[in-house]
């Protein structure tokens, strides 16, 4: 899984804190290695949570747009 992709996407729309608050990680510096690429694995959890997470702010991206 590419952490640093999904977290950018993510972070386009939301806090790195408000990221941390939704995915169950223990702070937005977590976050922002993972998007860095400083920190390169996860917790199983944790990255189910990013992908669902990240799963459900591009589906409203998609609702919103008019084109």
């Amino acid at each position: 899984m590419n952490w640093k992709t999904l977290l950018s996407e993510l972070s386009e729309r939301m806090t790195l804190q408000e990221i941390a608050d939704g995915c169950g990680l223990a702070s937005k510096g977590h976050v922002h290695d993972l998007k860095t690429g400083r920190q390169k694995t996860v917790a199983f959890e944790a990255g189910q949570s990013i992908v669902a997470l990240h799963k459900k702010m591009m589906r409203r991206k998609h609702k919103g747009d008019k084109t």
